[in-house]
């Protein structure tokens, strides 16, 4: 049934084992993205690094089912209890095992449902207490607890009328034959409404005290890579040949020191973010020379040098020249974004007698001529381009010189990945995999590598600069509109020129220098930006902070349930000196041989 996620390194040992609890491998890839199966407890053996992650279960996942067996000849009691704060978000969780029963000695399923109720938007901890007697002296209890994070929209309502989850599959009736499960039948029924009716006054109880929890807003979270202190993960294996030895680390060794308050440049504190920044000592991921070598090494990296566009068209009047379509060929038809005076359009192109959807970029009536003349210097800078993972321009109409029409064509269901990103993190979607988020990047640095290979610095690589599909096939594109579209991510530094200041490198923030190296830096956040699900980075921090704070070396801090692996790459892409940075062939090689090996250890 796929590989099996289990850790003996950090399991608690029982006696001979006596009781199984997981999760199937259905289960996990609903929840958690992955092609496994989960174990909580194996022959007696309690997995405690599993039981300790709070996994985040969507708004529009509603039921849960775990799978249990007693390993003895004879079932093992056990009592269960939920504690949740409803909030008016949802109802009490529905349970189709009673509050204390017995753990069959066959394989079965019992399912927990969290019916939110649409009212309101919020965040419930849930928290489910397994508590299962020892067959013998000689063994111990075992003691679980199941924490899961349930979102709940507003608008989005997962209750039933009819309760489907009334059979008890977890009770016993006796016979003087021995221990039988309760089956189907009137008995069956009239047990489950008995014991129905007593959760309902007995099995939950509702915290309202505050609760301290890491509250996790992704749904990609992965058992074997998740943000734990205790947890050993392989270093050696990104890059290189899986292997059954290598070097090791905690992510305690990363030596993070975040700081509890943030002071501005007036004097004034500022609480941080949930992903506050980081403070990493160069000897962790600076120069990685033993990765550098393989790397270089990779057939990934031979972006080769013969692929450049000697005859591209630079001149940027000979390109709208080139571009220039009949504004009869451009059709508008859905507006999909829209600024202060920007608009994105989803429309149709015909090109000869072929007619192709494609994103329409174009200002409002309003704009000013600067405005206009802006966005098609910078959609421009693409021109002439071809490869899977950037998006230049197909066509462009500058009949009316006050509104520009500049036309990509891309795959049917395109969005912006920033947008994508956050709808996924409200739960407005199903988020991407882990694996999925990797080869997200890996597409990132395939664009950037071919762009570098043209000779161009692309100067704003960011989630908001990019394009993805259903098939979640990424184009990197120029920053036209951006400033328009997405103002809260640039700011002016003393001038009157807005900067993606939370996306550059120290030396672009206080020297002005744009290099292949700065672009790396800045890809380095657009994989916290994937790695967070489009969060703000250094979201505590003035914008007039920023430089000073990666001047003394610090960090946007590993994201929750952030692979070490993954996170170290960003490290990598943020070394102080640009020399010290990946290349961006070099930085797809490792991305792509992560994602392999995510696969290949879980």
């Amino acid at each position: 049934m796929g590989w099996r996620l289990w850790w003996w390194l950090v399991a608690l040992p029982l006696a001979a084992g006596h009781l199984n609890v997981l999760i199937s491998q259905a289960e996990v890839m609903k929840l958690l993205g992955l092609d496994a199966e989960l174990y909580y407890v194996r022959e007696g053996v309690v997995n405690t690094y599993a039981t300790g992650f709070i996994v985040p279960v969507p708004a529009h996942i509603a039921d849960l089912e775990f799978m249990w067996q007693s390993l003895g000849r004879k079932p093992l009691p056990y009592v269960m209890d939920i504690d949740y704060e409803s909030r008016g978000a949802m109802l009490p969780p529905q349970v189709n095992i009673s509050e204390r029963g017995y753990v069959p000695t066959t394989l079965q399923t019992f399912r927990v449902r969290l019916p939110c109720t649409g009212s309101r938007s919020a965040e419930i901890l849930v928290s489910m207490q397994l508590n299962i007697s020892a067959p013998d002296r000689a063994s111990r209890d075992v003691r679980l607890n199941f924490k899961r994070n349930k979102i709940c929209l507003k608008g989005l309502s997962t209750v039933v009328s009819h309760n489907e989850t009334a059979r008890l599959a977890g009770d016993v009736t006796r016979s003087s034959s021995g221990v039988l499960f309760a089956a189907g039948g009137c008995a069956a029924a009239a047990l489950a409404l008995l014991a129905a009716a007593a959760a309902a006054g007995t099995l939950y109880r509702r915290g309202n005290k505050a609760r301290h929890h890491d509250s996790i807003h992704t749904s990609y979270t992965t058992a074997a890579y998740g943000s734990h202190q205790n947890v050993l993960l392989r270093l050696d294996t990104m890059g290189r040949p899986p292997s059954s030895t290598g070097s090791y680390a905690t992510i305690a060794s990363l030596h993070k020191f975040p700081f509890a308050q943030v002071f501005t440049t007036t004097g004034s504190r500022r609480s941080p973010s949930p992903y506050a920044t980081t403070h990493i000592g160069e000897h962790v991921y600076a120069k990685p020379e033993s990765r550098v070598s393989y790397y270089a090494a990779s057939n990934l990296t031979h972006v080769s040098q013969t692929n450049t566009l000697k005859d591209r068209i630079t001149d940027p009047a000979e390109q709208l020249r080139h571009l220039t379509a009949p504004r009869a060929n451009i059709r508008l038809e859905i507006l999909v974004h829209e600024g202060t005076f920007g608009r994105v359009y989803k429309g149709v192109f015909k090109r000869g007698d072929t007619y192709e959807e494609v994103l329409v970029k174009t200002v409002s009536d309003n704009a000013s001529a600067m405005q206009a003349a802006l966005l098609v210097a910078e959609g421009l800078r693409l021109c002439g381009l071809s490869h899977a993972n950037v998006l230049a321009p197909a066509a462009a109409c500058a009949e009316e010189a006050r509104r520009p029409l500049l036309v990509y064509v891309c795959a049917s269901h395109s969005s912006n990945l920033k947008r994508f990103l956050t709808s996924c993190r409200l739960g407005q979607q199903a988020a991407p995999a882990t694996r999925e988020l990797v080869e997200l990047g890996a597409q990132v640095a395939c664009g950037l590598s071919y762009l570098h290979v043209q000779r161009l610095i692309h100067a704003d690589v960011a989630a908001r600069n990019c394009v993805v599909d259903e098939k979640l096939r990424l184009k990197l594109a120029d920053n036209g509109l951006s400033r328009d579209l997405f103002p809260e991510e640039y700011h002016c530094l003393g001038d009157n020129e807005n900067r993606p200041v939370k996306w550059m490198a120290p030396e672009t923030i206080l020297q002005c220098q744009y290099t292949s190296a700065s672009d790396v830096w800045s890809l380095g956040v657009t994989l916290w930006e994937l790695a967070t699900l489009g969060a703000p980075p250094l979201a505590e921090l003035d914008a007039a902070d920023v430089g000073a704070f990666l001047s003394g070396g610090y960090r946007p801090a590993q994201p929750h349930n952030c692979p070490d692996e993954l996170y170290g790459l960003m490290s990598w892409c943020w070394t102080s000196a640009a020399a010290g940075r990946p290349t961006a062939p070099q930085l797809l090689a490792a991305l792509h041989d992560f994602r392999q090996a995510l696969n290949t250890y879980i």
